[in-house]
């Protein structure tokens, strides 16, 4: 457990709240972390943040801030650090474009020393217990400012929390010089169906005719197959050049999955992940990592075999799999994660906005991305 700085950590000794950072989740009591996360958001598990943490899959450290009353810890805010950010590998082509000017100001692709606060995978939250005082928000924001000034982070950033959740922190962001961007929304398919066929039963006659077009393009090929495996370790090998093909032509990229996160993601009895897989005779072409709760499920990465997955409509087959086996699971939702909303859409989903709140500890740069950020994400979800 580190503080800060002794003199320097934030507290408000009248009522008793202080405030200290973890370097790593596991200094954290687990049933008190469990207490305070989500119950139903998988990728919000304790075992799932230190896989994260042990595999090496992006940031360079971890950090958590913690809010305590005596000796109650009543919040938790998860960090992470990039050492060099690549500003134009988070915004896509589009988003690029809109960097331009800063790009040949600089002469050089912009990197930035970056404390992303939030979870690095998916939806930011800051894991709390319901009646924090008025304070609280400006306490974490505090924190947030002085850990980033001792890891010597330039720029900071609150990823992809929802509106309600920045709105509580808003009044101590706003104190701190934080500026809000769009973020991307996330695609979410509620499902209220039985079966797979009801499911399907219950979309637009567009989603009907294309899911069963897809599904007989599939079943035209007699050497294709999906299974679901609830161990995948061994398939690790084949899946991780199928998930650096889809991470080649990702128009974003913030973390890059190693095979040691992907065997831990199937060997932890603590996660609850499954792959669906896709093959053609004994060769694996596709598949997709999903976690789940107790009534929520996310499907979190996906690896395809270009050479044949448009013709075999391997990325559809995946989902359309995926779905019948969260239904079959008795899952009320699936977090379908950002991109590619054309054909979630087909697939029912619906859209949930997120935002980013943003600083920069140099004035100047705060003023450049506070006019130019927001155009490129912007451009960035338009072409997304």
């Amino acid at each position: 457990m580190t503080v800060v700085s002794p003199e320097q950590t934030p507290s408000d000794s009248r009522s008793g709240w202080r405030v200290v950072v973890a370097d790593s989740v596991s200094e954290i009591p687990p049933e008190v972390w469990q207490k305070l996360a989500p119950s139903d958001d998988p990728i919000y598990g304790y075992a799932f943040f230190q896989a994260m943490e042990r595999t090496g899959i992006g940031p360079d450290s971890y950090h958590y801030i913690l809010l305590r009353r005596g000796q109650q810890l009543q919040a938790v805010l998860p960090t992470c650090l990039f050492d060099e950010l690549v500003l134009e590998d988070v915004v896509g082509s589009q988003g690029r474009r809109a960097l331009r000017p800063l790009r040949l100001i600089t002469g050089r692709p912009l990197r930035i020393k970056a404390l992303i606060c939030g979870h690095l995978l998916g939806e930011g939250r800051v894991l709390r217990e319901g009646g924090l005082p008025e304070t609280a928000p400006h306490l974490l924001v505090d924190a947030v400012q002085q850990l980033a000034a001792s890891l010597g982070a330039r720029g900071t950033v609150f990823k992809d929390f929802s509106p309600s959740e920045l709105e509580w922190l808003d009044p101590a962001l706003r104190r701190a010089g934080y500026f809000r961007v769009p973020g991307l929304p996330h695609a979410w398919l509620r499902l209220r169906a039985k079966s797979f066929e009801e499911y399907v039963a219950s979309l637009s006659r567009n989603g009907r005719r294309n899911i069963r077009r897809n599904l007989a393009r599939f079943a035209d090929h007699q050497d294709v197959c999906v299974e679901v495996r609830e161990r995948f370790e061994d398939l690790v090998p084949s899946m991780m050049p199928l998930y650096q093909a889809v991470l080649d032509r990702a128009e974003s990229r913030l973390d890059v999955w190693t095979p040691e996160f992907m065997t831990v993601l199937s060997t932890d009895p603590r996660i609850p992940a499954r792959a669906v897989t896709c093959w053609q005779r004994d060769r694996l072409v596709g598949f997709l990592i999903f976690l789940f709760g107790e009534k929520s499920a996310v499907a979190i990465r996906i690896g395809l075999d270009y050479d044949c997955s448009r013709e075999l409509r391997v990325y559809q087959v995946s989902y359309y799999r995926s779905i019948e086996e969260m239904i079959g699971l008795g899952m009320a939702r699936i977090d379908l994660m950002q991109n590619a909303y054309e054909a979630k859409r087909k697939l029912g989903c619906h859209l949930v906005p997120l935002e980013h709140a943003v600083t920069h500890r140099n004035r100047v740069w705060r003023v450049i991305l506070r006019k130019f950020l927001p155009m490129a994400l912007k451009r960035y979800g338009e072409q997304s």
